[in-house]
């Protein structure tokens, strides 16, 4: 049932798109369709990353049909993740709804991502319930999803879905980077926010090329050592680096202690027999005390993280409307 204290006043739509020219015009026909059915004002936000087909030009045309339709051109091609985060920034719905723009994800969906918000949701995110995917492919994406479960300490089901539901104070300060628009859920919902998913129908493509390669798995496991270390040490690294840095530096002291109490008293031949040894402890205090000080470092990098504005991590050529194309760089 929907919650009367729940107020709903515009939607956001954020679609980033990489030469998807042939998928433009009827995505945005059947966005406009089903986002018209509901009983909110909406936009939707189409954020060309760098596309070198004529995409940048047919958003421009459908900004013309469509006056709820915005457009992001950006500067060069920075990812998906940027391009998200470019098209949150600007958005100014109460909901943001994050999908991709090969026509995959089905807007009809959105009724549903509604229903649930309504219902006090702060996150609704999306679980595939059929894929035509080989099975290698099923079986590593099976074998990670449990392990960003594991990590994230979060019970989602599937986690590589873009299409997801946010109340939008939940991304105004999302700082996307790299690729974590993977874990953009997990990372959210540890916030304590009440978030539940629903089983989304993701179609066969029917133009262009999957952007989707192999050598992703390896970027994806990459990735998972940062979602790892942004659940347990982000706000406090030296809990991470002091803890290695100290164990090496108690091991080598100890050797090191060994080796000179066997020199001193029990005539230990530390240059013929143990210089190795010796030599491996001294560099275990060097190395303790290198992560003891890499850790004090990283403790006022993220004092600085947390307490000062960044640079912008993109920039933007070009925001295209019904009326006009205004021109914007972003610093």
């Amino acid at each position: 049932m929907p919650r009367p204290d729940i107020v709903i006043n515009k939607i956001s739509v954020v679609v980033p798109v990489y030469n998807e020219e042939k998928n433009i015009a009827e995505l945005c026909s059947r966005l406009h369709q089903v986002l018209s059915s509901l009983p909110h004002r909406f936009e939707i936000i189409l954020v060309n990353d760098g596309s070198t087909d004529d995409s940048a030009d047919i958003i421009s045309e459908m900004c013309l049909v469509f006056s709820e339709l915005k457009g992001i051109d950006l500067a060069g091609n920075y990812g998906q993740t940027i391009a998200l985060r470019a098209g949150f920034e600007l958005a100014k719905g109460d909901v943001i709804i994050a999908m991709d723009g090969d026509l995959q994800h089905d807007p009809l969906d959105i009724i549903r991502f509604m229903k649930k918000i309504e219902e006090g949701y702060d996150l609704v995110g999306g679980s595939k319930e059929k894929r035509p995917d080989s099975w290698l492919k099923s079986k590593l994406s099976a074998m990670a999803h449990k392990l960003i479960r594991k990590l994230a300490q979060v019970d989602m089901s599937y986690f590589g879905a873009t299409y997801k539901a946010y109340r939008a104070y939940l991304l105004k300060q999302s700082n996307l980077l790299g690729d974590n628009h993977r874990f953009l859920g997990a990372i959210v919902a540890r916030k304590g926010i009440r978030y539940t998913e629903i089983p989304i129908t993701i179609h066969e493509r029917l133009h262009g090329v999957s952007n989707y390669k192999m050598n992703k798995i390896w970027k994806v496991l990459l990735d998972l050592i940062f979602l790892k270390f942004f659940v347990s040490y982000l706000k406090k690294p030296f809990r991470l680096f002091g803890s290695i840095g100290f164990g090496m530096l108690f091991i080598g002291l100890v050797c090191v202690a060994g080796f000179s109490i066997g020199n001193l008293f029990f005539h230990l031949n530390i240059k013929e027999q143990y210089i190795v040894e010796f030599f491996s402890s001294c560099m275990l205090v060097i190395m303790g005390m290198l992560f003891i000080s890499i850790g004090i470092l990283a403790e006022v990098g993220v004092y600085n993280y947390f307490g000062q504005k960044r640079m912008s991590p993109y920039s933007i050529r070009s925001i295209i409307t019904n009326t006009q194309n205004e021109k914007k760089a972003a610093s």
